[in-house]
């Protein structure tokens, strides 16, 4: 083992506990994700080989291979070839605006203008309004109801799908409008004359138990995710889409915060 290594391991002030019921390659994993996040292993660097975390820890090349794996699940690590060398590399990890919490905005205005994203539409259906929908959005249970479903993506790695759904009838023909280069809220803004002008939101922790939606992000089945849920409203405080919104495990919500002082 490389004394670069020791010493940021060193630096770190971790320490496995064995008789924790937390398993030890889970624990390992834990500690890595915190050393990413303090940037002590920093974005576009190699990660350290399971050999040398093997060695340092005293855990057998399973378990450190073990580790490794739920960070490259995670989304923390990707196996590929940067600068024409192979191995495991810590992954940059997509910051999204909190105003995506509070704000009708589109998903482009959550990120900083160098940040290459884009967006796929997954599918897009008629469905019958459930009771639940039927009284989100004010409609009658029955009522047919645009599914659509997007995976969005930044740095090209896919980091959340989304979920829209509003009624098929206020909106008649916007099933062929074009999703992948205009956003919704634009479009209803602009064909409809409908501007979304407010937003209720709510972030939950939830396990990843929807089929598509563990294909589509890349995460294990039953792996924490984030969810957020929430009703879009008009000036006419109508409610016109609710949406729920999977986020990647790893991806970061922040905000700046002004106070004021007298």
């Amino acid at each position: 083992m490389n004394d670069e290594f020791q010493q940021t391991f060193l630096r770190a002030n971790l320490e496995l506990h064995p008789d924790s019921p937390v398993p030890i390659y889970y624990q390992l994993s834990r500690f890595f994700i915190k050393l990413i996040q303090d940037e002590v292993f920093q974005p576009g660097t190699r990660f350290p080989s399971e050999e040398s975390i093997s060695s340092y820890y005293h855990v057998s090349r399973p378990t450190a291979n073990k580790s490794v794996q739920i960070l490259l699940n995670e989304g923390w690590l990707s196996r590929d070839k940067q600068d024409k060398r192979s191995g495991t590399f810590v992954k940059e990890k997509p910051y999204i605006s909190l105003g995506f919490l509070t704000e009708g905005m589109s998903f482009a205005d959550q990120f900083p203008q160098d940040v290459p994203i884009r967006s796929e539409i997954v599918s897009m259906q008629s469905v019958p309004a459930t009771g639940k929908m039927a009284k989100i959005l004010l409609l009658q249970e029955g009522d047919p109801v645009i599914h659509m479903r997007r995976l969005r993506y930044a740095f090209d790695e896919p980091i959340m799908v989304c979920d829209s759904r509003f009624s098929e009838a206020r909106f008649p023909g916007i099933v062929r409008s074009d999703f992948v280069q205009d956003s919704l809220y634009k479009t209803l803004e602009v064909r409809y004359n409908c501007p979304i002008v407010s937003s209720e939101r709510y972030a939950t922790a939830v396990e990843a138990v929807d089929p598509e939606v563990v294909r589509l992000l890349g995460v294990p089945p039953f792996s924490s995710i984030l969810m957020i849920t929430g009703v879009s409203c008009n000036h006419n405080d109508e409610p016109i889409d609710y949406l729920r919104t999977y986020l990647q495990p790893g991806v970061s919500l922040k905000s700046r915060i002004h106070r004021r002082v007298s």
